[in-house]
């Protein structure tokens, strides 16, 4: 199968499984609290744009990391192991 063909679900996959690791870091840490919400007022800003920047770079980086690999995996001739 082309791993072009496989990086977007590959990329999909990565990403849920990074934010529900992301969500249960959250729980943990906070008892048990739920997860800020752009429109709860009852948690303060600054708490949820940090959660917010934090899940978009540690996503992003997941993301990067996976269509790098997935290009070099591409690169690879067909039925060799790599070294």
């Amino acid at each position: 199968m082309n791993p072009r063909l496989l990086t977007p679900l590959v990329s999909l996959g990565a990403a849920w499984a990074t934010r529900k690791s992301l969500n249960a870091i959250y729980s943990r840490r906070h008892e048990g609290g739920a997860i800020p919400k752009n429109d709860d007022v009852e948690v303060p800003f600054k708490r949820v744009l940090i959660w917010a920047l934090a899940t978009a770079v540690v996503a992003s980086l997941v993301d990067v990391a996976v269509q790098q690999g997935m290009a070099r995996w591409a690169e690879q001739p067909q039925g060799e192991l790599p070294a």
